[in-house]
């Protein structure tokens, strides 16, 4: 009874999201995006990653971004952007438990200082589903609406 309390009580909460991004990020902004993938999930949580990348890509390619499909090997200029998806995921009781995050960084040098300045992102937790592969096209189209629209800014 206690797990299916716990399990009830966890779908309940399948889809917390927060959103943000920074108001400069705009195409006029940005030299290049490259998109990055980090799979973290295992058991067949996650099976659609080469179709995530490639609709991230698309998406923010038609919101007018110069999109770099070739590997990263670091970055090219102060605008050169790095969007990540990240995703987390573990099976219990035959169901996906974990996370979903998308974040648009990028490394700057300014006073001294040497970092990776994130510009934005979106996340979420989930937990039982038997996958996760619309739950992650549902968060890029949430990130790029995000993009659409950004919040941030001084």
């Amino acid at each position: 009874m206690k797990k299916l309390l716990i399990a009830s009580f966890l779908t309940f909460f399948t889809s917390q999201a927060t959103a943000g991004v920074y108001k400069d990020f705009v195409p006029d902004n940005v030299s290049q995006i490259h998109i990055e993938i980090s799979d973290g999930a295992s058991e067949g949580c996650w099976t659609n990653i080469g179709e995530v990348k490639r609709y991230t890509e698309d998406k923010l390619e038609l919101e007018g971004f110069n999109i770099r499909r070739d590997k990263f090997d670091g970055y090219e200029d102060r605008n050169h952007y790095i969007v990540t998806v990240l995703v987390n995921a573990k099976r219990n009781g035959g169901l996906c438990f974990g996370s979903i995050n998308l974040d648009i960084t990028k490394a700057l040098r300014t006073n001294k200082i040497i970092g990776m300045f994130s510009l934005g992102q979106t996340g979420a937790n989930f937990s039982g589903q038997e996958n996760i592969n619309r739950s992650v096209l549902s968060h890029v189209d949430q990130f790029i609406k995000e993009v659409r629209d950004p919040q941030w800014g001084m």
